[in-house]
């Protein structure tokens, strides 16, 4: 449906309309979106995202790892070689009670992560999620021709999807040292997919502005944390000189540890 995308501050990339409408025709086109309703525990360790959209307040509250989740690597790491650039990568991701952990609403959500050097065609990437018995529910290696910045991973089928209820663990790794083809940089964490009520009254077939809001504070309020950036990052894209969607995308990144990137 859409390829693999940088999201660069310029204004040729934050305009782009076709990437605005390819990445949430699902949000857009629908009068109930939905999301999980269990009780949400905040993570005292983690300020909450706290801006408003006229009356609207925003507060992003994750909810707590499954216990026994391992810790997963949000940033890459110390490296050599030709990785040393891209030792800097990070999962925009929340870190939450020491594990890298976020849930989703949808069978195929989208990642995203922060690359620090150039890609080209000659650096291969690739993106897996594995169930509890180590399974792969989607793996996807590829390449591609994009500066430092933000780069959009979106899930695709060919294995299935992530069912509710389940978790599952994820990796994104950079093979960038052509001497040493199995040296890659990566990072990792668990992904937990959940049921999806969240709604949002509208009179129209698509969601204004304001009602994506009001759905990006909802999925907030109840931590599902890709929904929330999805709905972050195209609301920020489609008026990048509103300071609401500045602000809150940038407080999103901040919680995720990733303070002001691409901003």
């Amino acid at each position: 449906m859409y390829s693999y995308l940088v999201l660069r501050p310029t204004a040729e990339v934050i305009t782009r309309d076709t990437y605005l409408m390819a990445f949430h025709t699902d949000l857009t086109k629908t009068k109930r979106v939905s999301g999980f309703l269990g009780a949400a525990v905040a993570w005292l360790l983690m300020a909450p995202l706290a801006y408003a959209q006229g009356q609207q307040t925003v507060q992003f509250i994750p909810t707590p790892p499954d216990q026994g989740a391992p810790d997963g690597r949000q940033r890459g790491g110390a490296t050599r070689g030709d990785c040393v650039a891209y030792q800097d990568l990070a999962a925009i991701v929340p870190e939450v009670e020491g594990v890298v952990w976020s849930q989703t609403a949808k069978a195929l959500p989208t990642f995203f992560f922060d690359v620090p050097a150039d890609l080209t065609q000659e650096i291969p990437l690739e993106f897996v999620i594995q169930d509890r018995s180590d399974a792969y529910v989607v793996r996807q290696q590829f390449s591609v021709e994009a500066d430092a910045g933000l780069l959009a991973v979106p899930t695709t089928a060919e294995l299935g999807g992530l069912a509710i209820g389940e978790s599952y663990s994820w990796t994104f790794s950079i093979y960038c040292d052509a001497a040493r083809p199995s040296a890659s940089v990566s990072v990792n964490g668990t992904i937990q997919r959940v049921a999806d009520a969240v709604e949002v009254e509208t009179s129209t077939p698509d969601l204004t502005a304001i009602e994506q809001f009001e759905l990006l504070r909802q999925y907030a309020a109840e931590g599902i944390w890709h929904e929330t950036i999805d709905i972050a990052i195209a609301l920020h894209q489609s008026d990048p000189l509103n300071d609401t969607y500045q602000e809150t995308l940038r407080s999103l990144f901040v919680q995720a540890g990733i303070a002001d990137e691409g901003l």
